[in-house]
């Protein structure tokens, strides 16, 4: 057996045990390796961020490596600088009570569009294969939503309870929550000193809506995404 498999085999097996995980169980379908990778925590600046693949989740954690670190961190390093939940003891688990909890999240049309663009059709393209969008959702449809975080339910990579967090922002106000967040985390008046906005695996799905989907496809969408649009608020009439 292979280090990198060992340790996976090891993760699962451990990570439920973990105080974090005993206070808040999680039974969401992602596996907890991958779900504990989206936990980001800073104590001592008295933040949890349950980054959301694909929802501006690499300008998220650039932005809170500034704030964090001081300096500009690649996203990739910067995913990795930050503590995980399994990785708190009980008594910092308890301190999250008194921490600033957020998430942002993002139109589940818009974010799937741009989980396929990223994830399937720009691999297929270097591999001069075909997989249609429709093809692809049939599929999550019927076996895959829940094998990759990038197009799982956002719902489903919840950390903690909905309620349990202070706010959820979201992509198409991202500007004003991001600075929001960081007046939050900061305490201070970011109108003079905005956050950075990065572009990271930018796809251009919001361009693209009417492009790929049909009525089949927004039926599905509507199906799978259901929680994601009731929780977080969203229309599931198709943005025109």
């Amino acid at each position: 057996m292979n280090n990198r498999l060992h340790k996976l085999i090891h993760n699962r097996l451990t990570i439920p045990f973990t105080p974090f995980y005993r206070r808040y169980p999680y039974r969401n379908g992602i596996s907890i390796n991958s779900a504990d990778a989206r936990g980001c925590v800073d104590l001592e600046r008295g933040f949890f961020c349950n980054r959301i693949p694909k929802a501006a989740n690499s300008t998220i954690v650039e932005n809170l490596a500034i704030w964090s670190f001081g300096h500009e961190v690649p996203s990739k390093e910067a995913k990795k600088r930050f503590r995980t939940p399994s990785q708190l003891s009980r008594q910092e688990v308890e301190q999250l009570d008194e921490a600033f909890r957020f998430a942002v999240v993002r139109n589940p049309y818009t974010r799937t569009l741009s989980a396929y663009l990223d994830k399937i059709e720009r691999r297929a393209k270097r591999k001069n294969r075909e997989t249609s969008f429709k093809g692809f959702l049939q599929d999550l449809a019927q076996q895959s939503l829940y094998d990759n975080a990038h197009w799982a339910p956002q719902s489903s990579l919840l950390l903690l309870p909905p309620d349990h967090f202070d706010f959820f922002g979201k992509v198409e106000s991202l500007e004003h929550d991001l600075a929001f967040i960081k007046d939050r985390i900061s305490g201070e008046d970011n109108r003079s000193s905005p956050p950075k906005h990065f572009k990271a695996n930018a796809t251009g799905a919001s361009k693209k809506l009417s492009q790929y989907y049909d009525e089949e496809c927004i039926e599905i969408v509507r199906s799978l995404f259901r929680d994601d649009f009731e929780l977080f608020s969203y229309s599931t009439e198709f943005p025109a």
